[in-house]
């Protein structure tokens, strides 16, 4: 039988969530057991920590895998929208060969760079073609602690510690031996952007005006002790301020929902547009069917001798 964790959960600043009232918002960084590289367990949460927003973190990036390459126009307009039978696409794709002959042609006959130096660059008929997504966002919060007492210095050094255990890896079998065959990978990370509640240990809001981070790994951590090149400690030996770099990397790639009709939006779109067709076509069916009956009751009237006068 599994033994259930007790989650860590701490917050910094101390009043952190408490003042939502006047507009304060917070972070919250949750950590999970990480079945394999795509699966979280979910059900076992380790960790859960509330921190404030550093400045200028509040940064996100999408990016398009595209590359040019060569004789990809000639392919897409071979089988474009307008092959819209077979004769079509075999009429496109044979028009395409001849250009594909063209464009071979051209550039063997070019090879001395005779006819680019006469101004008659053979056309490479080049498109952009994407490559489908290949970059994993990442996301970057530099944290500037400057604990005020004993207790706020332990509960920095505990959030601290905390993150350091989320970064490294475990070993595979439960003695942690370093003759070990495998590590285990460390844990899944899920960050959101709240406001209200107490921080980690309350009902917290999230922000749905800011963007959405998906499950994370810490690839980066930095700690600094002396961030303002001074040595300084309180009177126990607690660091007077403490520098903290994470750098978070998602572990899925971000995916358009909207536009497909497998999705919420694309889905009830169509419904709708079903929804209408059929209606439009009752309608229609509606109106045949009154004007039958207008024409036949004209013809009933006809056949007994015209309207009585």
């Amino acid at each position: 039988m599994a033994t259930s964790v007790k989650a860590f959960i701490a917050d910094f600043p101390p009043n952190l969530g408490f003042e939502a009232t006047a507009g304060q918002h917070y972070m919250l960084i949750d950590s999970y057991e990480s079945t394999n590289a795509v699966t979280t367990a979910e059900g076992q949460k380790l960790s859960s920590i509330g921190l404030y927003i550093p400045a200028g973190s509040l940064t996100t990036s999408y990016t398009g895998n595209y590359e040019g390459k060569d004789g990809a126009a000639i392919a897409a307009r071979a089988i474009g929208s307008k092959a819209s039978n077979v004769t079509g696409k075999i009429t496109a794709l044979a028009s395409a060969l001849g250009e594909t002959f063209t464009k071979q042609v051209s550039a063997a006959a070019d090879s001395t760079g005779f006819l680019s130096a006469q101004g008659n660059t053979p056309n490479n008929h080049m498109a952009l073609v994407y490559r489908g997504p290949n970059t994993f966002r990442q996301h970057t919060f530099a944290f500037k602690f400057f604990p005020k007492n004993s207790k706020e210095s332990n509960t920095v050094r505990n959030i601290i510690s905390e993150f350091r255990f989320g970064t490294l890896p475990r070993m595979n079998s439960a003695a942690g031996l370093v003759k070990d065959a495998f590590f285990k990978s460390p844990r899944h990370h899920k960050i959101r952007f709240c406001q209200g509640g107490t921080g980690a240990d309350g009902a917290q809001s999230e922000n749905g005006y800011l963007f959405e981070i998906g499950m994370s790994v810490i690839t980066n951590m930095v700690v600094n002790y002396d961030p303002q090149s001074v040595v300084s400690f309180h009177k126990e030996g607690q660091p007077v301020a403490i520098d903290m770099s994470l750098t978070f990397q998602e572990i899925k790639l971000p995916i358009n929902t909207k536009d497909s009709i497998y999705s919420g939006q694309g889905r009830d779109a169509l419904v709708d547009a079903t929804a209408d067709s059929q209606n439009q076509s009752r309608s229609q069916t509606t109106s045949e069917q009154q004007a039958a009956q207008t024409r036949a009751e004209q013809v009933a009237i006809t056949d007994a001798g015209g309207p009585p006068r």
